[in-house]
């Protein structure tokens, strides 16, 4: 039995945190970074445009990652409706990740082949147009406010330091790209994006 010495001690406190972090580090993360080749050379996964970059910024911003996931997991009722459960080399470019653990609303993995650009403007803008049921707030104001594009560079450069393959001349062209293109359509555009590069990979 543990001496009330023991677990009120600060020093072994500290000493287990740092055995327990660094057998974390060990177990999850040194694997990975052995394994990036592999996994890049396996992964569909392609990198997001500009203007698709700043829809995601919006999508974190408005906090749709808290009602929607992008992780089909390996269950045959999610693999039906949502199409081949994730993959390990699918989200190599995902910075932070967006799997999400709420299901409030559908999982958006694979949105980008189920609708049209007119249909995900009019569900944002007034969700129970086209969903009668839907509990989704509505967005309009954000086909009225304008991107200017001004710190799409920045971002898309800590991308590429994090291992996204953009190129310089893909970076210097970013801010034209996004420059003038509302919050709604930059989201419309990364909302569309979504399972468009693993189309090929699905599963019948």
């Amino acid at each position: 039995m543990l001496s009330k010495d023991f677990t009120q001690s600060l020093v072994i406190l500290i000493v287990a945190t740092v055995l327990v972090a660094s057998f974390s580090i060990v177990v999850l993360i040194v694997p990975n970074l052995v394994r990036t080749d592999e996994i890049r050379e396996q992964s569909l996964a392609k990198p997001l445009t500009a203007i698709q970059v700043a829809g995601r910024d919006v999508y974190i911003s408005e906090g749709c990652h808290v009602c929607h996931t992008q992780m089909v997991r390996n269950i045959d009722p999610e693999v039906k409706r949502d199409g081949r459960a994730n993959k390990e080399a699918d989200d190599i470019y995902e910075f932070p990740n967006l799997w999400g653990s709420k299901r409030t609303g559908p999982d958006l993995t694979n949105l980008g082949r189920k609708y049209s650009e007119q249909w995900q403007r009019i569900h944002l803008i007034n969700p129970r147009q086209v969903v009668p049921t839907s509990l989704m707030p509505a967005y309009p104001w954000l086909f009225e406010q304008v991107l200017t594009g001004d710190d799409i560079e920045a971002k898309m450069r800590a991308l590429q330091t994090l291992g996204v393959p953009y190129s310089d001349s893909e970076i210097d062209k970013a801010r034209l790209a996004v420059k003038g293109v509302t919050k709604g359509e930059a989201l419309v555009q990364y909302l569309q994006s979504l399972g468009q590069d693993t189309a090929s990979d699905q599963e019948r």
